[in-house]
């Protein structure tokens, strides 16, 4: 093989698992299977007021998960037009550049162009938890993904030595973004940085010079993640009192409840499942139990080879990757994001799991000893590992497994397309609203010459987006019938102000209880009123006494 035709096969390589990416992701939007909620729609709601002047930081309501997001909606909105479909667009884009930085990161970290394939159509050809939080956005997980790979990407390679200035500063910049965007970037960062320093100080450089690229990448990253730390100095340091857990007067609870055996369970039991794709991220059970058992098993095998160092990685790889797999399973077991069942913040692992597949999968010669051979590594035409022959199987079983992986994953997509819900992102399938009715309800407001009002957090701001803001609503409403309501949910304080100068409207969404109570509060407090049901929304308006009526938050129980 020559050097050129090397270049040619990696390149050739990259094209084709951009291609299988986006295939795939055409015919997922040409389903119109992942459903639009009230978490997108603040991001949209955020883009749209980013057009309009607005600068923020965060999340609306929160001290974590920058705006980084909502700003790369904004410049699609000003290209595109402000409709869902552009926020499909953006995310899909967003996606391709992840399955890219991705496939160059599996190179970077293995020299072989078989190991990289592999791991880009791992993601190319995504389970339905990659698919659902890479086409609907809840703020930062694609450029989280990305900029991990891209640190990744640029990183790795300095552990040979000789890395300019620029690739410091690079790295910096980028990670230091991450951080502003999404703190699980701390995934990828803090073991490649641990990998960084120890082999700069096994090497030659002595003195300051050890010291000034690390010093140049710290510079970057007080830049990149400058908005995190302004916001921080004029906010308290909320978003530092958010990540240690402590109580966060005005933005979104940081606290983490759950016992730790609950969070041990939900690692292995929800976290990891959705990561490989075993269940659906809003459904407890596996999908396709038996196949899905087998990928389980392959998956397993591939963590063993790993460990024991019979994969096709280079010098360093398998470490950065256990290091990776092993910290994300830490900060899911010692911080609030164990709460959570989906499995989302379990997304950094995809590419370690790519990786470790790819390597597992990749027929490897032993290991070259002679001096300098891991300054050759980098070259796809001297293939080096850190020892072992990754799998010891007939080419015909490893393209076996390979495909039945992707079968398992395509499978799993195309069933949840074809599901009731599709593809929600919504935690409780149970509160899922369908979006037939969603045109019918703002057009029936809108005849009404209603303008604000209270609804649920769920009907709030998809309506307010759906809208173009001629509606709005305060979240001042519980969205489940155990009444459970945080002041979390109500995040946008111009439409709280804007719905008690209004005369009093009530939106509630498939919750019969809360309509009961409703109606309760209105009957002591003597007032009648007129009730349209749509679809899942019931309309409270039109009251004859609207001085009467009162008025959010509610104490029902």
């Amino acid at each position: 093989m020559t050097a050129l035709s090397g270049r040619r096969a990696l390149w050739l390589g990259l094209a084709a698992v951009l291609a299988v990416a986006l295939l795939g992701r055409a015919l997922l939007l040409a389903s119109g299977a992942v459903s639009f909620h009230s978490d997108e729609a603040v991001v949209a709601l955020m883009a749209r007021h980013i057009l309009h002047g607005e600068r923020p930081v965060f999340f609306y309501g929160q001290a974590y998960m920058g705006s980084l997001d909502p700003w790369l909606v904004a410049f699609g909105f000003s290209l595109l037009g402000e409709t869902v479909q552009t926020i499909r667009l953006v995310q899909s884009a967003l996606f391709l550049c992840v399955v890219a930085a991705s496939y160059g990161a599996a190179f970077v970290l293995s020299s072989r162009v078989d190991v990289a394939v592999i791991a880009g159509l791992t993601l190319a050809v995504p389970n339905v938890l990659v698919a659902l939080y890479t086409t609907a956005t809840l703020g930062g997980y694609n450029e989280t993904l990305l900029l991990g790979a891209l640190i990744v990407l640029l990183g790795f390679p300095i552990r040979r030595g000789g890395a300019g200035l620029w690739r410091w500063a690079l790295i910096g910049l980028l990670a230091g973004l991450g951080w502003w965007t999404n703190a699980l970037i701390a995934v990828y960062l803090l073991p490649l940085a641990i990998l960084l320093l120890v082999r700069l100080w096994r090497g030659r450089a002595e003195g300051a010079r050890l010291l000034i690229g690390p010093a140049v990448a710290l510079l970057a990253f007080a830049l990149g993640s400058g908005p995190w730390w302004l916001f921080a100095l004029q906010n308290d340091f909320a978003p530092l009192r958010f990540l240690a857990g402590a109580p966060n007067a005005g933005f979104a609870s940081a606290e983490s409840t759950q016992p730790f055996g609950v969070r041990l369970l939900g690692l292995l039991a929800f976290g990891l499942p959705a990561a490989l794709g075993l269940r659906f991220p809003w459904s407890p059970e596996w999908f396709f139990p038996i196949l899905g058992g087998v990928v389980l098993v392959i998956y397993l095998l591939a963590l063993i080879a790993l460990i024991r160092r019979r994969a096709a990685l280079l010098p360093g790889g398998r470490g950065l990757m256990l290091g990776m797999t092993a910290l994300l399973a830490a900060v899911f077991l010692l911080s609030r994001f164990s709460n959570d069942p989906t499995g989302r913040y379990f997304l950094p692992l995809t590419l370690p799991l790519g990786v470790m597949l790819g390597a597992y999968l990749t027929p490897q010669p032993p290991l070259r000893r002679e001096r300098g051979s891991e300054e050759r590594a980098g070259s796809p035409l001297l293939p080096q590992s850190e020892g072992g022959r990754g799998m010891r199987a007939a080419p015909g079983l490893r393209f076996a497994a390979l495909a039945l992986i992707l079968v398992f994953h395509a499978a799993g997509v195309i069933a949840a397309a074809r599901a009731s819900v599709g593809l929600t992102t919504q935690f409780n399938v149970a509160e899922h609203l369908a979006a037939d009715a969603d045109e019918n309800v703002i057009a029936f407001l809108k005849s009404q010459g209603i303008t604000a009002g209270y609804a649920s957090y769920w009907a709030a701001f998809r309506l307010a987006f759906l809208s173009g803001e001629a509606v709005t609503f305060s979240a001042a409403l519980p969205p489940r019938d155990d009444l459970d309501w945080t002041p979390f949910y109500d995040r946008y304080p111009p439409y709280r102000a804007a719905a008690d100068a209004a005369p009093p409207v009530f939106v509630t969404a498939n919750t019969p209880a809360l309509d009961a109570e409703l109606i309760g509060l209105f009957a002591q407090a003597g007032v009648t009123c007129s009730a349209e049901t749509i679809g899942p929304y019931t309309v409270f308006y039109a009251f004859d006494r609207p001085e009467a009526v009162p008025r959010p938050p509610f104490a029902f129980r």
